[in-house]
């Protein structure tokens, strides 16, 4: 019994090896960009509200490869014989002596192997380095004057993994054909400011702490990158941010209505906590849609909540209603439909093209275009501004690297500012510069033109990967930040989440 035992165990052990090399393997060559960090987060703060179709498709085509290196384990480790096959299945006879050793050798390295694929080595290179980068660079906005000409309402809509390799080539993209023609017409249109370096397709970069939804969504609303430790359970707070002052913060202080809808739902990732926390948004997903007396049917279903069509049809029925309000209103929209692995599909989307992953991208493009075309036939529309960023780069890396894409960029672009088109070639810039951007295309004046690490782009004045280098930043960016976890964090994570002190951090204009 006792060897019987043994044997489960070690066959167990040998399993959870063979998972270890082939999934991390798998993650190494799906997600190639995607940190350690980012995977610890998502894993820790509300994996079980993701797309389950993620887990299976991974499982599916991992599948054959765990079946062989299991099984060759085992006929190499065990003595398997079929009567005469003996000789021929156990070759290796002397290995069952030290059958215990080698497991636990071969268990150790496969740690290590799924630690190098998961970049977790290069996280504790970073992090066991520190910067005072934030600290020098730092405005904080509860410092500086801010004032505003006028209030114009907002909406602000983040999509999805949104970039523009899919333009064409003639476009500025890779792609011998229009996937997104819609996104691309918008860039030129009259009440259309974009920001891009040599041709409208290259948008913004992908910046360190701005690479996966949470990170992007409060890279763009802070002017800071997002940087939680991971040592720590999890980060679900009511004080999510402790020391930031964000867009929603500002907003709700100037007399805005804020309001969130988003596709996925918002207890994933902490989106809920940080818009409560961060300029009290009414909040609308799929589980307070009764709240609002919305409708809604089987087909407006998603993988992760509700899908990105129903979305959009939420969101002009909040606006119907908000716009009527004796105040300015912020509307913040998250979609989801073009989230890897390859997407999600609905009796709305595109099938003309021969990748899922395409038809998805064409239909969110459509989707977009429609959305802000009724928006401009709206009474509200004069005094409203639209702005559209990805929250980052497809993390399905292997799709374009395939393709041999290399320089891809976050699709923006601010529609029916209070500014025209000022300042706005030649610049390279990050999600770090939308928040103080989005104020001045509101109708708001910024003191130095800076809030938190990001620059007002209409001012024309350097963003921080201007003045230093992108890979400088993103290096910078990537090391541990005493300064970062005492002030914005406000030790809120470290403390177990105890609530402490909003503390004031000096305002350095020396930049």
């Amino acid at each position: 019994m006792k060897k019987k035992i043994k044997t489960i165990f070690s066959l167990f052990i040998l399993l959870v090896i063979t998972l270890i090399i082939v999934f991390s393997y798998y993650m190494k060559k799906t997600y190639v960009q995607v940190p350690f960090e980012e995977l610890y987060f998502y894993i820790f703060n509300g994996v079980s509200n993701s797309d389950s179709g993620m887990f299976i498709g991974a499982i599916m085509e991992s599948l054959p490869y765990i079946v062989i290196i299991y099984s060759l384990m085992i006929i190499i480790l065990y003595d398997i014989s079929f009567g005469k096959m003996k000789s021929k299945l156990y070759p290796f006879k002397s290995i069952n002596r030290h059958r215990g050793i080698i497991i636990f050798v071969l268990f150790i390295i496969s740690c290590l192997i799924g630690l190098y694929n998961l970049n977790f080595f290069k996280y504790v290179k970073n992090t066991s380095t520190s910067s005072n980068f934030i600290e020098l660079n730092y405005v904080n906005p509860k410092n500086v004057n801010i004032s505003f000409r006028e209030k114009r309402n907002l909406i602000f809509i983040v999509s999805e993994s949104l970039e523009t390799s899919f333009f064409t080539k003639s476009q500025g993209g890779y792609w011998n054909y229009e996937v997104t023609p819609e996104l691309y017409k918008l860039l030129a249109e009259d009440d259309v400011v974009t920001f891009y370096d040599n041709n409208k397709a290259q948008g913004m970069k992908m910046i360190k702490g701005a690479s996966y939804t949470t990170a992007s969504v409060f890279a763009n609303t802070s002017g800071l990158p997002f940087k939680v430790p991971i040592d720590g359970n999890s980060y679900h707070s009511e004080n999510f941010m402790n020391g930031s002052y964000t867009l929603g913060d500002l907003l709700s202080d100037n007399g805005y209505y804020n309001e969130l809808i988003s596709s996925a739902r918002t207890s994933f990732g902490g989106i809920k906590e940080y818009f409560t926390r961060h300029g009290n948004y009414s909040i609308i997903d799929v589980d307070s849609l009764e709240k609002y007396n919305l409708n809604f049917t089987n087909d407006d279903l998603g993988s992760w909540g509700f899908n990105d069509n129903y979305l959009f049809d939420v969101a002009k029925t909040r606006l119907s209603s908000i716009s009527k309000k004796d105040k300015p209103f912020n509307l913040a929209l998250i979609t989801i439909d073009t989230h890897a692995k390859d997407g999600f599909i609905g009796k709305y989307s595109e099938s003309k093209f021969k990748t899922q992953y395409e038809n998805v991208y064409a239909t969110q493009s459509k989707l977009i275009y429609d959305f802000v075309n009724w928006v401009r036939g709206q009474d509200f529309y004069d005094n409203t501004t639209i702005v559209i960023v990805g929250d980052h780069l497809s993390m399905q890396s292997e799709y374009f690297s395939s393709r041999n894409i290399k320089d891809r960029y976050v699709y923006s672009c601010i529609i029916n500012s209070g500014i025209k088109n000022v300042n706005n070639s030649h610049r390279q810039f990050t999600a770090l510069d939308t928040y103080p951007t989005i104020i001045s295309a509101i109708g708001g004046k910024v003191q130095y033109d800076r809030l938190g690490l990001g620059v007002d782009l209409f001012s024309g004045k350097k963003t921080m990967i201007e003045r230093y280098g992108f890979g400088y930043v993103n290096e910078e960016l990537s090391k541990k930040s005493q300064y970062y976890d005492k002030y914005i964090i406000d030790d809120d994570y470290i403390n177990n989440n105890k609530k402490i002190g909003n503390k004031c951090i000096t305002l350095n204009t020396k930049n």
